[in-house]
């Protein structure tokens, strides 16, 4: 099931149709609204109090927020660079929230892009507004939808980042690079996490360790065939072919 959406609006000052539409994931609105969606009327809510009706309609087969979308963008002064978070309501509303400079209220968003370096970037603006002077040089942990990682910080050239722990914690759950990534700062040392993939969150959990998980030790010919001469002098009775497929399996 998809439960937000996102938007990043690149330059919604201009004239250009940025401005007038936003576009809608086919995917969301098909979950939401059905097959039937076209000239719905929806109401979006901002944490302001502000309050916006828009008509959700189809434009070259692309759903699209539009007839009232070009007011939100003006009475909220969107600007350059700004990314939209989409939570319905109902059928009927949608929760707008907007990320100026990477933040909105104790919450951040960055791209993971660093995973094959084993960090992930902790935005200087989220520094600045929710640390102040007191820097980010614990551990912290990191929830994401009820499990939690311990993950610690460093500084990375002149950036604090999410290091130590933050690949174990994407391996557990599958984020890749790329996935946008959403930080909450719930208290002192707790952290949400939510992760967006072409625009929809994703609803990832914890890989569970199988049985088939467990350590398989290789050993060499030799002490595999020491070991089994012990074995049959231990074991008279036990019959082993002159050709069996099994040793040419054995790790050298």
């Amino acid at each position: 099931m998809y439960y937000t959406f996102v938007k990043y609006l690149q330059n919604p000052a201009s004239l250009s149709i940025v401005s007038i539409v936003c576009d809608v994931p086919i995917t969301f609105v098909n979950q939401f609204y059905g097959q039937n969606w076209e000239d719905k009327k929806l109401h979006i809510y901002h944490a302001s109090g502000k309050k916006w009706v828009v008509i959700l309609k189809r434009v070259k087969s692309i759903p699209v927020l539009t007839d009232g979308w070009q007011t939100v963008v003006s009475d909220l002064n969107l600007q350059k660079d700004c990314l939209l978070t989409f939570l319905p309501l109902s059928h009927f509303g949608l929760h707008l929230s907007c990320y100026v400079n990477g933040v909105c209220g104790q919450s951040y968003f960055t791209i993971n892009r660093y995973l094959r370096l084993g960090f992930t970037i902790i935005e200087d603006s989220f520094v600045e507004e929710c640390f102040g002077d007191n820097p980010p040089t614990i551990q912290y942990e990191i929830d994401c939808k009820g499990s939690s990682w311990i993950v610690s910080t460093s500084k990375h050239n002149s950036s604090y980042v999410f290091s130590q722990g933050w690949p174990q914690l994407c391996n557990d759950l599958g984020i890749q690079e790329d996935d946008l990534l959403i930080f909450e700062k719930l208290d002192d040392v707790l952290f949400g996490l939510t992760v967006y993939r072409d625009e929809i969150e994703i609803r990832l959990s914890k890989k569970v360790k199988s049985d088939d998980d467990d350590d398989v030790f290789e050993i060499s010919k030799a002490d595999y065939f020491e070991n089994l001469l012990k074995d049959i002098e231990e074991h008279d009775n036990i019959y082993i072919p002159e050709e069996n497929p099994f040793f040419s399996k054995v790790v050298n």
